[in-house]
């Protein structure tokens, strides 16, 4: 999967978050996945990437 595939992914998934809560209609889904999937890629590609998990300590 290459970066501008997962950022569609994740931003599909964040906009459907958005859609079951209603604060985004069903209109307007599809620009506002498109919208979020190129801010997630453009973050992707500046190096903007969460840090690292670290191993939990607990057991």
């Amino acid at each position: 999967m290459t970066a501008k595939e997962w950022s569609r992914s994740v931003g599909t998934l964040a906009v459907d978050a958005l859609l079951d809560q209603g604060l985004v209609d069903r209109d307007n889904f599809q620009r506002a996945a498109d919208i979020a999937a190129e801010e997630i890629y453009i973050r992707l590609t500046l190096g903007d990437y969460p840090p690292a998990e670290q191993p939990s300590s607990e057991g």
